[in-house]
Protein backbone atom coordinates (compact mmCIF):
# COMPACT_ATOMS: atom_id res chain seq x y z
CA UNK A 1 0.00 0.00 0.00
CA UNK A 2 1.50 3.83 -1.02
CA UNK A 3 0.85 5.90 1.78
CA UNK A 4 2.56 9.85 1.21
CA UNK A 5 3.09 11.02 4.61
CA UNK A 6 3.54 14.74 4.38
CA UNK A 7 2.80 16.28 7.54
CA UNK A 8 5.15 20.38 8.38
CA UNK A 9 7.46 19.99 11.36
CA UNK A 10 6.38 23.10 13.73
CA UNK A 11 8.22 23.85 16.25
CA UNK A 12 7.18 22.38 19.35
CA UNK A 13 4.88 24.49 21.33
CA UNK A 14 6.09 24.26 25.12
CA UNK A 15 3.30 25.30 27.38
CA UNK A 16 3.49 27.01 31.15
CA UNK A 17 1.82 24.52 33.87
CA UNK A 18 1.69 25.56 37.33
CA UNK A 19 2.21 23.20 39.93
CA UNK A 20 -0.18 22.03 42.45
CA UNK A 21 0.32 23.78 45.71
CA UNK A 22 2.47 26.60 44.65
CA UNK A 23 3.14 28.53 47.30
CA UNK A 24 4.83 31.47 45.45
CA UNK A 25 2.67 34.91 44.38
CA UNK A 26 2.79 34.41 40.99
CA UNK A 27 5.10 35.10 38.01
CA UNK A 28 5.28 37.77 35.19
CA UNK A 29 4.54 36.42 31.40
CA UNK A 30 5.36 38.75 28.47
CA UNK A 31 3.01 38.58 25.82
CA UNK A 32 3.75 39.00 21.88
CA UNK A 33 2.46 42.51 22.17
CA UNK A 34 4.98 42.61 24.46
CA UNK A 35 2.99 43.62 27.49
CA UNK A 36 3.74 42.03 31.14
CA UNK A 37 0.97 39.93 32.14
CA UNK A 38 0.89 38.95 36.04
CA UNK A 39 0.06 34.89 35.83
CA UNK A 40 -1.66 34.23 39.29
CA UNK A 41 -0.65 31.29 41.85
CA UNK A 42 -2.25 27.82 40.89
CA UNK A 43 -5.02 26.44 43.52
CA UNK A 44 -7.28 24.22 43.55
CA UNK A 45 -10.38 25.37 42.07
CA UNK A 46 -13.59 24.26 43.79
CA UNK A 47 -17.56 24.16 42.94
CA UNK A 48 -18.49 23.50 39.40
CA UNK A 49 -16.59 23.21 36.12
CA UNK A 50 -17.71 25.88 33.49
CA UNK A 51 -17.66 23.56 29.73
CA UNK A 52 -17.24 25.66 26.97
CA UNK A 53 -17.49 24.65 23.53
CA UNK A 54 -17.55 25.84 20.17
CA UNK A 55 -20.28 26.65 17.77
CA UNK A 56 -22.66 24.16 15.79
CA UNK A 57 -20.83 23.92 12.59
CA UNK A 58 -17.14 24.66 14.08
CA UNK A 59 -14.69 22.20 12.47
CA UNK A 60 -13.10 22.35 15.51
CA UNK A 61 -16.31 21.60 17.61
CA UNK A 62 -16.71 18.38 15.01
CA UNK A 63 -13.17 17.43 14.94
CA UNK A 64 -12.87 17.35 19.17
CA UNK A 65 -16.19 15.68 19.44
CA UNK A 66 -15.17 13.15 16.65
CA UNK A 67 -11.92 12.54 18.45
CA UNK A 68 -13.12 12.42 22.35
CA UNK A 69 -16.10 10.03 21.04
CA UNK A 70 -19.18 12.16 22.19
CA UNK A 71 -22.19 13.90 20.93
CA UNK A 72 -21.99 11.57 17.27
CA UNK A 73 -24.99 9.34 16.77
CA UNK A 74 -25.42 6.13 19.26
CA UNK A 75 -23.29 8.70 21.46
CA UNK A 76 -23.53 10.21 24.91
CA UNK A 77 -24.95 14.15 23.71
CA UNK A 78 -22.90 17.14 24.95
CA UNK A 79 -24.17 18.29 28.32
CA UNK A 80 -26.75 20.87 28.15
CA UNK A 81 -24.91 22.98 30.82
CA UNK A 82 -22.02 23.68 28.05
CA UNK A 83 -21.11 27.46 26.89
CA UNK A 84 -21.37 27.86 23.78
CA UNK A 85 -18.30 30.41 22.10
CA UNK A 86 -17.86 31.52 18.33
CA UNK A 87 -14.49 30.85 17.32
CA UNK A 88 -10.74 29.73 19.32
CA UNK A 89 -9.93 33.32 20.09
CA UNK A 90 -13.50 34.29 21.60
CA UNK A 91 -12.96 30.66 24.01
CA UNK A 92 -9.37 31.45 24.98
CA UNK A 93 -10.37 35.22 26.39
CA UNK A 94 -13.32 33.28 28.14
CA UNK A 95 -10.94 30.99 29.92
CA UNK A 96 -8.45 33.30 30.35
CA UNK A 97 -11.29 35.03 32.49
CA UNK A 98 -13.19 32.57 34.69
CA UNK A 99 -11.02 30.15 36.50
CA UNK A 100 -13.67 27.45 36.46
CA UNK A 101 -13.43 27.26 32.73
CA UNK A 102 -12.20 24.31 30.61
CA UNK A 103 -12.40 24.61 27.16
CA UNK A 104 -10.81 23.42 23.44
CA UNK A 105 -8.55 25.45 21.25
CA UNK A 106 -5.79 25.12 18.63
CA UNK A 107 -2.75 24.71 19.02
CA UNK A 108 -2.10 28.15 17.10
CA UNK A 109 -4.41 30.00 19.71
CA UNK A 110 -2.73 28.45 22.99
CA UNK A 111 0.95 29.47 21.34
CA UNK A 112 -0.91 32.88 20.89
CA UNK A 113 -2.27 32.73 24.21
CA UNK A 114 0.53 31.64 26.08
CA UNK A 115 0.52 33.29 29.93
CA UNK A 116 -3.68 33.94 29.57
CA UNK A 117 -4.17 29.82 29.33
CA UNK A 118 -3.00 26.97 30.21
CA UNK A 119 -2.84 24.17 28.13
CA UNK A 120 -3.39 20.53 30.16
CA UNK A 121 -1.44 17.76 29.39
CA UNK A 122 -3.38 15.01 27.96
CA UNK A 123 -2.47 11.31 29.96
CA UNK A 124 0.56 13.26 30.63
CA UNK A 125 1.31 14.53 27.64
CA UNK A 126 2.19 18.11 26.40
CA UNK A 127 -0.19 19.89 23.83
CA UNK A 128 2.76 20.34 20.95
CA UNK A 129 3.14 19.92 17.06
CA UNK A 130 6.25 17.65 17.72
CA UNK A 131 4.02 15.23 19.89
CA UNK A 132 0.92 15.07 17.58
CA UNK A 133 3.55 14.31 14.49
CA UNK A 134 5.54 11.69 16.80
CA UNK A 135 1.83 10.24 17.58
CA UNK A 136 1.77 10.84 21.55
CA UNK A 137 -0.51 13.36 21.35
CA UNK A 138 -4.22 11.55 21.26
CA UNK A 139 -6.55 14.85 20.90
CA UNK A 140 -5.41 14.75 17.09
CA UNK A 141 -6.10 13.54 13.88
CA UNK A 142 -4.95 12.99 10.46
CA UNK A 143 -5.90 15.02 7.02
CA UNK A 144 -6.27 12.16 4.61
CA UNK A 145 -6.40 12.50 0.42
CA UNK A 146 -7.77 8.89 -1.16
CA UNK A 147 -7.80 7.63 -4.14
CA UNK A 148 -8.71 4.90 -6.34
CA UNK A 149 -5.10 4.35 -8.97
CA UNK A 150 -7.49 3.81 -12.02
CA UNK A 151 -9.42 6.42 -11.30
CA UNK A 152 -6.99 9.22 -11.54
CA UNK A 153 -4.97 10.70 -14.02
CA UNK A 154 -2.19 13.09 -14.84
CA UNK A 155 -3.86 16.02 -13.55
CA UNK A 156 -4.29 14.29 -10.31
CA UNK A 157 -1.38 13.11 -10.14
CA UNK A 158 0.17 16.33 -10.28
CA UNK A 159 -2.33 17.53 -7.75
CA UNK A 160 -0.76 14.81 -4.95
CA UNK A 161 2.82 15.88 -6.32
CA UNK A 162 1.85 19.78 -5.27
CA UNK A 163 0.51 19.13 -1.76
CA UNK A 164 3.12 16.70 -0.86
CA UNK A 165 5.69 19.92 -1.84
CA UNK A 166 6.57 22.13 0.37
CA UNK A 167 4.49 24.51 -1.57
CA UNK A 168 1.88 22.58 -0.90
CA UNK A 169 2.66 22.22 2.98
CA UNK A 170 3.28 25.75 3.09
CA UNK A 171 -0.28 26.42 2.53
CA UNK A 172 -1.15 23.22 4.68
CA UNK A 173 0.54 24.85 7.70
CA UNK A 174 -0.88 28.35 7.11
CA UNK A 175 -4.30 27.29 7.36
CA UNK A 176 -3.39 26.00 11.18
CA UNK A 177 -2.04 21.84 10.57
CA UNK A 178 0.96 20.50 11.54
CA UNK A 179 2.92 19.06 8.76
CA UNK A 180 6.26 17.80 8.29
CA UNK A 181 8.51 19.43 5.81
CA UNK A 182 11.87 16.90 6.66
CA UNK A 183 11.42 14.77 3.58
CA UNK A 184 9.99 17.05 1.01
CA UNK A 185 10.91 18.79 -2.19
CA UNK A 186 9.97 22.08 -4.01
CA UNK A 187 6.87 21.25 -6.59
CA UNK A 188 8.38 21.22 -9.99
CA UNK A 189 5.74 21.58 -12.69
CA UNK A 190 7.87 21.19 -15.48
CA UNK A 191 7.35 17.77 -15.25
CA UNK A 192 3.74 17.93 -16.18
CA UNK A 193 3.53 20.26 -19.51
CA UNK A 194 0.34 21.77 -20.42
CA UNK A 195 -2.14 20.00 -18.05
CA UNK A 196 -6.24 20.79 -18.80
CA UNK A 197 -8.87 18.70 -17.23
CA UNK A 198 -11.44 18.86 -13.97
CA UNK A 199 -10.47 17.42 -10.50
CA UNK A 200 -13.43 16.32 -8.54
CA UNK A 201 -13.31 16.10 -4.93
CA UNK A 202 -15.14 15.83 -1.83
CA UNK A 203 -15.54 14.42 1.17
CA UNK A 204 -14.89 16.30 4.54
CA UNK A 205 -15.89 19.44 5.74
CA UNK A 206 -13.23 19.60 7.74
CA UNK A 207 -10.77 19.53 5.08
CA UNK A 208 -12.79 21.28 3.08
CA UNK A 209 -10.94 25.05 3.83
CA UNK A 210 -7.01 23.47 3.29
CA UNK A 211 -8.25 21.55 -0.02
CA UNK A 212 -9.71 24.85 -1.57
CA UNK A 213 -6.65 26.71 -0.86
CA UNK A 214 -4.33 24.10 -1.97
CA UNK A 215 -6.44 23.56 -4.91
CA UNK A 216 -6.59 27.45 -5.87
CA UNK A 217 -3.13 27.56 -6.11
CA UNK A 218 -2.68 24.35 -8.18
CA UNK A 219 -4.99 25.72 -10.63
CA UNK A 220 -3.20 29.19 -10.84
CA UNK A 221 -0.39 27.21 -11.76
CA UNK A 222 -2.21 25.03 -14.72
CA UNK A 223 -4.98 27.61 -15.95
CA UNK A 224 -6.45 24.87 -17.74
CA UNK A 225 -7.44 22.92 -14.94
CA UNK A 226 -10.64 23.12 -12.62
CA UNK A 227 -11.76 21.81 -9.52
CA UNK A 228 -14.99 21.05 -7.59
CA UNK A 229 -15.33 20.41 -3.51
CA UNK A 230 -18.18 18.56 -2.17
CA UNK A 231 -18.75 18.92 1.60
CA UNK A 232 -20.16 15.58 1.99
CA UNK A 233 -18.72 14.42 5.13
CA UNK A 234 -15.52 11.61 5.72
CA UNK A 235 -17.42 8.48 5.00
CA UNK A 236 -18.71 9.88 1.94
CA UNK A 237 -15.45 11.06 0.71
CA UNK A 238 -14.01 7.67 1.05
CA UNK A 239 -16.91 5.76 -0.28
CA UNK A 240 -16.81 8.31 -3.65
CA UNK A 241 -13.27 7.72 -4.26
CA UNK A 242 -13.89 4.03 -4.04
CA UNK A 243 -17.15 4.03 -6.35
CA UNK A 244 -15.18 6.47 -8.87
CA UNK A 245 -17.82 9.81 -8.19
CA UNK A 246 -14.85 11.38 -6.50
CA UNK A 247 -11.73 10.98 -8.43
CA UNK A 248 -10.16 12.50 -5.20
CA UNK A 249 -11.63 12.15 -1.84
CA UNK A 250 -11.09 13.70 1.67
CA UNK A 251 -11.52 12.62 5.29
CA UNK A 252 -10.88 14.03 8.75
CA UNK A 253 -9.85 10.74 10.14
CA UNK A 254 -7.98 7.81 9.79
CA UNK A 255 -8.84 5.07 7.00
CA UNK A 256 -10.37 1.90 8.22
CA UNK A 257 -9.35 -1.06 7.35
CA UNK A 258 -12.62 -2.15 5.29
CA UNK A 259 -11.68 0.56 3.25
CA UNK A 260 -8.28 -0.23 2.56
CA UNK A 261 -9.56 -3.49 1.65
CA UNK A 262 -11.38 -1.95 -1.50
CA UNK A 263 -7.75 -0.89 -3.07
CA UNK A 264 -8.13 2.90 -1.42
CA UNK A 265 -4.83 4.66 -1.48
CA UNK A 266 -4.23 6.93 1.82
CA UNK A 267 -2.14 10.00 1.41
CA UNK A 268 -1.80 11.93 4.83
CA UNK A 269 -2.05 15.73 4.07
CA UNK A 270 -1.23 16.66 7.44
CA UNK A 271 -2.19 16.62 11.21
CA UNK A 272 -4.62 18.56 13.19
CA UNK A 273 -4.60 19.05 16.70
CA UNK A 274 -6.52 20.33 19.85
CA UNK A 275 -5.66 21.77 23.22
CA UNK A 276 -7.50 21.45 26.25
CA UNK A 277 -7.00 25.19 28.36
CA UNK A 278 -8.01 26.31 31.89
CA UNK A 279 -7.09 29.42 33.54
CA UNK A 280 -3.58 30.00 34.87
CA UNK A 281 -5.23 30.23 38.03
CA UNK A 282 -6.30 26.68 38.51
CA UNK A 283 -3.55 23.60 39.84
CA UNK A 284 -5.18 21.29 36.94
CA UNK A 285 -2.20 20.24 34.52
CA UNK A 286 -3.23 16.83 33.01
CA UNK A 287 -6.44 15.22 32.16
CA UNK A 288 -7.28 12.22 30.67
CA UNK A 289 -9.60 11.34 27.28
CA UNK A 290 -12.42 9.27 29.38
CA UNK A 291 -12.17 12.41 31.88
CA UNK A 292 -12.63 14.70 28.68
CA UNK A 293 -15.55 12.95 27.82
CA UNK A 294 -17.19 12.84 31.37
CA UNK A 295 -16.91 16.60 31.42
CA UNK A 296 -18.31 17.10 28.28
CA UNK A 297 -21.16 15.03 28.94
CA UNK A 298 -21.98 16.12 31.67
CA UNK A 299 -21.19 13.15 34.21
CA UNK A 300 -18.03 15.08 36.06
CA UNK A 301 -19.30 18.21 37.03
CA UNK A 302 -17.59 19.49 39.63
CA UNK A 303 -13.43 20.12 40.10
CA UNK A 304 -12.84 18.66 43.22
CA UNK A 305 -13.46 14.88 40.63
CA UNK A 306 -10.28 15.80 38.69
CA UNK A 307 -8.22 16.63 41.33
CA UNK A 308 -8.86 13.44 43.77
Amino acid sequence: MKKLLSLVAAAALTFSMAACGSTNNGSDTIDQSGDTIQTPSAQAVEGAIDVVSREAGSGTRSAFEEIIGFNGEDQDPLTANATIKDGNGVVATYVAANDAAIGYVSFVTLEENHGKINGLTVEGVEATAENVLEGKYSVARPFEMVYMEENITDVERAFIDFVSSTDGLEILESKGTIVDTKNAEAFDMSKYGDLSGNIVMGGSTSTEDAVKALAEEFTALFPKVTYTYDATGSGAGVKNAISGVYTLGFASREIKESELAEGIIPVTLCMDGIALVVNPSNNVTDISKDQIKEVYTGNITEWSELTK
